[in-house]
């Protein structure tokens, strides 16, 4: 008998099967662990992971006959989780029905307002889902307005309980339940796809910043919490040993903000000799020489850095205390420590028309990193910019929940550009990147195998067919 069925699900990449990563869900795995580690009988059924449609999701259900079903969604799964949570309650009325995550966080009535969905857990889910359990289930003597951090409906109307406080101490959780993930089924970003296994682990949560466009900081207060060096390690030599993984992508908003404890773990790294490739995002003003040179040490073969812009007075309206100079003077020394570099620039703030989309062309073409992603800004609520469009009418579309992804269709235009126009820049970026002979004639001569060059020529080719798609709906 299971009592919590974990359920992730489905995620669609649109046309970007050979770039986009298949990564698990560590959010869903650690309130998992932490479940059964007090007594409960869980399962996870990663839906992403595997590919199921929402008939193999409901026979799942059916065979596994959960008392509860507990999901956990981003905007860009939310129509998926809510159909989920709908196929649940048509098989059986009496399995309880529990949504968190993101999405819910900052959009509760997109959720409780359905009567197949019994609570939302709001924010961080750990404590939160084990006395709302405790509570269904009997095992404990509170009442239901006295559990923090949940929301549920009571005589028509949505009611909030208070909010529970962030965990403070981090290393008091267990390790994620890799046990119950389906862990073959997983893949790395597909320039850095050379066949090693490979994971994602979380080694903090929250962002000490406040980018305008960033719901992050807000979900978690402007609290950066982190987990220590030797409790990461302990869970990167669990995944190497049991789990053979040699590619680990660090999945924290901001990996590099204690430069002490980043250090120590490359220690770590380098004193165990372990064979591993890994992978992380951090900012431009958060890199010196000696933590690069010890990641690089370490195993790290990728950075990713939000640069979002082009052009200097952009970074003070999103709030990014950062410069050009500083862009530059990050990547060049990334790249001379043989750590691939990706940046990601944003296109259609409200402010932005074809001068400042230009500029960022320009910038990122100068700039040359080894990887560039030009995604369209995407307004979550919550965060600030979010505010300032949906007050300005800026928002074509605020249910379109599946287009809430990367590089998804332009749910958005500014005070200058239609959605179309800012299709047509995101594509022209793309080509005029990427169609570079010099940039062509560089990444060849960076291929060291067969497995290295034929991820590069199909993750080649479907950035080209999404260049040409934001052509093609641009024309629409």
């Amino acid at each position: 008998m299971t009592d919590v069925l974990c359920v992730v699900p489905q995620y669609t990449y649109g046309s970007l099967k050979d770039i986009g990563p298949k990564c698990p869900n560590i959010g869903i795995a650690t309130v998992a662990a932490y479940l059964e580690q007090n007594g409960y009988k869980v399962q996870i059924l990663d839906a992403f992971a595997l590919e199921l449609t929402h008939e193999q999701v409901k026979d799942k259900i059916r065979a596994i006959k959960p008392s509860s079903v507990l999901i956990g969604s981003s905007t860009a799964t939310h129509r998926n989780a809510m159909k989920i949570l709908e196929n649940t309650k048509a098989i059986d009325k009496s399995i309880i029905t529990i949504y968190g995550g993101p999405h819910v966080t900052n959009s509760p009535q997109t959720a409780i307002t359905k009567d197949f969905v019994d609570y939302l857990v709001i924010n961080e889910g750990e404590v939160t889902a084990l006395e709302l359990l405790d509570f269904l289930n009997g095992r404990n003597s509170l009442k239901k307005e006295d559990i923090k951090g949940i929301c549920y409906m009571e005589e028509g109307k949505m009611k909030f309980t208070k909010k529970r406080p962030f965990i403070m101490n981090l290393d008091i959780l267990p390790m994620p339940a890799y046990h119950l993930l389906p862990m073959d089924a997983y893949r790395a970003y597909g320039w850095l796809d050379v066949g090693r296994r490979f994971t994602t682990i979380m080694t903090s949560r929250g962002c000490p910043f406040k980018c305008s466009f960033c719901v992050s900081s807000k979900n978690n207060d402007n609290f950066w919490r982190q987990r220590s060096a030797a409790k990461v390690f302990e869970e990167i030599k669990l995944l190497y040993d049991k789990y053979n993984i040699r590619h680990l992508y660090f999945q924290d908003d901001e990996f590099c903000v204690n430069h002490k404890r980043v250090i120590e773990l490359c220690n770590m790294i380098v004193d165990s000799k372990m064979d591993l490739y890994w992978e992380c995002l951090t900012r431009v003003n958060h890199v010196d020489e000696e933590l690069i040179s010890n990641m690089a040490r370490a195993g790290c073969k990728s950075i990713l850095y939000g640069v979002e812009v082009g052009y200097e007075d952009g970074f003070k309206k999103i709030q990014k205390p950062i410069t050009l100079e500083m862009v530059e003077k990050a990547v060049r020394m990334t790249q001379k420590h043989k750590i691939m570099v990706k940046a990601t620039f944003v296109m259609g703030f409200p402010w932005e028309s074809e001068k400042e989309l230009r500029q960022t062309i320009k910038f990122a073409k100068k700039l040359d990193a080894d990887l560039t992603f030009f995604n369209t800004l995407t307004p979550y609520a919550g965060a600030d910019i979010y505010n300032e469009m949906k007050m300005n009418n800026l928002i074509l579309s605020e249910d379109d929940f599946e287009h809430h992804g990367t590089h998804s269709n332009t749910l958005i235009k500014t005070n200058y550009l239609s959605s179309k126009e800012i299709e047509y820049w995101v594509g022209r970026a793309y080509l005029s990147m990427y169609l570079r002979p010099k940039y062509l004639l560089r990444k060849l001569s960076q291929m060291r195998n067969f497995n290295e060059l034929k991820s590069n020529v199909k993750g080649g080719f479907e950035l080209l067919s999404l260049a040409m798609k934001k052509f093609a709906q641009s024309l629409d």
